[in-house]
């Protein structure tokens, strides 16, 4: 583009050179939004504004607090959508989505009252050939800009080691072959694209050759990553020349279509029950809890990594979390001077009366209520699970499936059908009804047109919710069997795309959770470098 070589502007899309490869992504985001985007922007004498989009506040947001942000001498967060009072005075820091360029250019439409002294412009992703023109045409912005970079973070760090595209609806253009789905294709790619990036990785691509979608975003995104190297020389990968303490990674594309059935199916570790059963927010929640005065009052909690007991328990079975948390407050009260306190008080005190006594004196407080704030909300997803009836349905999640039940046996089919329209009948969450009428279909691929209405009949489903499940076909589900099957009930999860699934774990403690999804054998195939290539080609022949 004929705007970055103006003497004015200069464009970085690479990450720092001074990563370490034992670091999380998370702290790489982390690194490159506090050290090469903002600091290099802040003086020890000025403060500054940044100005973000709802998308690159959410990506800011999910790694990089406000007290962090002071740190590098920002005033303030201001969403670049909002109506806002110029601050002449005050240096800009936009740190937004190229989509966002016409928002940055109506800051500066009147050239008497700009909005900030001196702009430094941050594109999370590759601006267009259109928006850059926008650019290079706005004088009033182009005479304030002091910075320019693409920095490549379109995506989100919800954890140390997972990473998000923050494209949420997907769903439809991608399977309903609507018009938009080629556009959400090169967004997937271009995001990951960033994600690389970010990790100075040039992966091997492989996909799932049975998935279309996996397909496409596969070859998108192999010609999108080649043309940011062409057009960033000085940008380095793992594997490569001077570079080669490791070997080059290997990117894996699946889509649902692979395993439509894992999500429906109720999980009983920490995050997951907290995630399925309480109004979470994202990594927030709040709940009523009573305070040492006996009055219930509401608290806020964050659920992240910056909480050590969260770290630790959130991918724990619930079973396992609750005698973990009871152990730990019984050993804590008893080794920090509840016997002391039930000496002095004269009379024997209960395990609850310590804890409450030892939450007055601030030296215990602070470890004590987030011991009692996990259990308060272990103890909720429990009492949620109870009136849910989830014990009875979750085993018959299981037994479809896996096929076989908590003792092993293969039920017969007739037995299932009978057991599966009592539970439907007797249920009162629709959202239930619809997930265990999901999983019947897709691991006995396919039903009768008979049974189907009986199981809608049962469950009172409204016609929303008969396409819900209906739409499975767009997933690559059979949806009806041509003829009644007259065997045992043997066939489960065996659905046309996928090739062999609902395997039960013989090891697990809880019968609740036995099932195991195919992707498990899937990952564990391509680490040992097992993988079929026949099954999951690659973009280029593998090494």
């Amino acid at each position: 583009s004929p705007l970055l070589s103006s003497p004015l502007l200069s464009s970085s899309s690479r990450p720092s050179q001074k990563m370490s490869q034992s670091q999380s992504l998370r702290t790489l985001v982390q690194s490159r939004l506090l050290s090469d985007v903002l600091s290099p922007c802040t003086s020890s004498s000025n403060w500054s504004i940044l100005l973000v989009d709802s998308s690159s506040m959410r990506t800011i947001s999910s790694c990089v607090g406000m007290y962090q942000l002071m740190e590098e001498r920002i005033t303030s967060v201001d969403g670049i959508e909002s109506k806002r009072q110029p601050t002449p005075e005050m240096d800009g820091i936009y740190l937004v989505e190229p989509e966002s360029v016409d928002l940055v250019i109506k800051d500066f439409e009147n050239a008497k009252k700009p909005m900030y002294k001196n702009v430094h412009l941050f594109f999370m992703t590759r601006v267009s050939e259109e928006g850059m023109s926008k650019i290079k045409a706005a004088k009033n912005l182009l005479k304030r800009i002091k910075t320019f970079s693409e920095v490549n973070l379109s995506f989100l760090t919800p954890n140390s080691h997972t990473f998000h595209l923050d494209l949420p609806l997907t769903y439809r253009p991608l399977y309903l072959n609507l018009p938009t789905g080629n556009t959400v294709v090169g967004d997937l790619a271009g995001k990951l694209v960033t994600v690389c990036a970010t990790m100075n990785e040039y992966p091997h691509v492989r996909f799932d050759k049975r998935s279309r979608v996996a397909r496409e975003t596969a070859q998108e995104f192999h010609e999108r990553l080649n043309v940011f190297m062409s057009q960033n020389p000085s940008w380095w990968f793992h594997g490569g020349q001077s570079h080669t303490t490791r070997s080059r990674s290997t990117l894996l594309l699946l889509d649902r279509t692979s395993d439509p059935l894992t999500p429906l199916l109720h999980e009983f570790t920490y995050e997951a029950m907290l995630n399925d059963l309480l109004p979470l927010n994202g990594s927030a929640i709040t709940y009523v809890a009573p305070s040492n005065s006996g009055k219930s009052t509401p608290k806020d909690v964050l659920l992240n990594e910056s909480d050590p007991l969260w770290l630790e328990l959130r991918h724990s079975h619930i079973a396992d979390v609750i005698t973990s948390l009871s152990n730990r407050i019984r050993d804590f009260v008893s080794s920090n001077g509840g016997a002391a306190l039930a000496q002095n008080s004269g009379a024997d005190m209960s395990l609850s009366e310590m804890s409450a006594a030892l939450k007055g004196l601030p030296e215990y407080r602070e470890t004590l209520s987030k011991l009692s704030q996990h259990m308060h909300l272990a103890h909720r997803c429990m009492d949620v699970f109870g009136s849910l009836n989830l014990s009875e349905i979750s085993e018959l999640e299981q037994t479809l499936s896996t096929g076989c039940d908590s003792e092993g046996k293969v039920p017969k089919s007739k037995v299932l059908v009978d057991n599966l329209i009592d539970v439907l009948a007797g249920n009162n969450d629709r959202n239930n009804s619809v997930r265990l009428i999901m999983i019947y279909i897709i691991s006995q691929q396919g039903i009768t047109e008979d049974d189907r209405k009986r199981l809608f009949s049962a469950a009172g489903l409204d016609e929303d919710e008969k396409s819900i499940i209906l739409n499975l076909e767009k997933l690559g589900v059979t949806l009806q069997q041509t003829t009644v099957k007259k065997k045992s009930f043997t066939s489960m999860f065996r659905s046309k795309r996928v090739k062999s699934t609902g395997k039960s774990d013989k090891d697990s403690v809880y019968a609740m959770s036995r099932y195991v999804s195919d992707f498990k054998g899937i990952v564990e195939q391509l680490v040992e470098e097992k993988l079929s290539v026949e099954e999951y080609p690659s973009i280029l022949p593998m090494p």
